[in-house]
C-alpha cells in the first residue's frame, strides 16, 4: 500500500489550525480567552471587530455599540469596561460587544464614514433617499460596507438586546413602543435620565431595523458631550446588565 505523505507546510498548517481551535475553545467562562472577531471593513478597509463576554453559552443575546458616529467616542470606554474584569463576572447573558461600526469616521473625528454617509441613516426600515448633508443616508439601504456587517452579524446572531451609544444629549432614549420600560431601568441604573418625549424611530436607524426586523429591544443612549468620569463608564457597564437580567 502506498503512503501519501503531506507537504511539510500543509502539516504546519493543521497544527496551527487546531491550536487557534484550542485557544479559542478554552475557557468559555473566560472572556480574555476568546479573541476579537472581524465581521467586517470600513470603506477604508479598517476592520470592524467584535467581542464576546459573558456566557457564550446562554441563550440570550446581547449587542453593545460603541459609536455609530465618528466623533461620538465616549461609549468606547463603556465597551472596554464590559470587556474588562466586569465582563468576566457576566452570567446568564452572551454579551457581543463592537467598540464602533465606524472606524474610519473615528480616525477622522468625523460623524458620516468615508463616503459621507450617515450610517445611522442606512438602515432599511424606514429609509429616506431625501436626506443629506450630517444626515445623508445614502444611495440605498445598507449601501455602506458597515452598515452590511452589522446587517449580516445581526441575521446571523438575532440579538435579545441592543443597546447604541451616541452623544451629546445627555439623555436616554425611551422609544414609543414596549421597548420603553427597558430603557427606563437603564436610565435609573445609570443615572442618566430619560428623554421626557417617547423617542420615534429615526428613518433608516439602526435600532429601527433592529427592533421591527427582528424584535430586538433597542434603544440609544445619548452619553453627555464632554468625558465621562470613571463612575459614570461604571454604572452605564451595570445598566447594560440589569437591563439584559430583566429579559432572562
Amino acid at each position: 500500500m502506498t503512503i501519501r505523505r503531506f507537504p511539510a507546510a500543509l502539516a504546519l498548517a493543521a497544527v496551527l489550525l487546531v491550536s487557534v481551535a484550542a485557544v479559542a475553545g478554552a475557557g468559555p467562562d473566560h472572556p480574555r480567552s476568546r479573541p476579537h472577531s472581524v465581521i467586517g471593513e470600513s470603506v477604508r478597509g479598517r476592520p470592524i471587530e467584535v467581542r464576546r463576554v459573558g456566557d457564550p453559552r446562554a441563550p440570550l443575546k446581547v449587542l453593545v455599540v460603541g459609536s455609530i458616529h465618528g466623533d461620538e467616542t465616549q461609549g468606547h470606554r463603556v465597551v472596554r469596561r464590559l470587556r474588562g474584569r466586569y465582563g468576566e463576572r457576566i452570567r446568564g447573558a452572551d454579551f457581543w460587544t463592537i467598540t464602533t461600526v465606524n472606524p474610519d469616521g473615528v480616525a477622522a473625528g468625523e460623524r458620516r464614514n468615508a463616503h459621507g454617509v450617515d450610517l445611522n441613516r442606512n438602515f432599511s426600515h424606514g429609509f429616506d433617499p431625501t436626506l443629506s448633508g450630517g444626515y445623508n443616508s445614502g444611495p440605498h439601504p445598507f449601501s455602506e460596507p458597515e452598515s452590511r456587517a452589522v446587517k449580516r452579524l445581526t441575521k446571523r446572531v438575532r440579538f435579545d438586546l441592543a443597546v447604541w451609544y451616541h452623544q451629546p444629549w445627555g439623555e436616554t432614549l425611551v422609544p414609543c413602543d414596549s421597548s420603553s420600560r427597558y430603557a427606563r431601568r437603564y436610565a435609573r441604573v445609570s443615572r442618566l435620565k430619560p428623554s421626557r418625549e417617547c423617542d420615534v424611530y429615526a428613518p433608516g436607524s439602526a435600532i429601527s431595523w433592529q427592533r421591527h426586523r427582528f424584535g430586538t429591544v433597542a434603544f440609544v443612549v445619548e452619553l453627555p458631550g464632554g468625558r465621562l468620569h470613571g463612575g459614570e463608564v461604571r454604572r452605564h457597564a451595570r445598566a447594560t446588565v440589569a437591563v439584559a437580567r430583566m429579559l432572562k
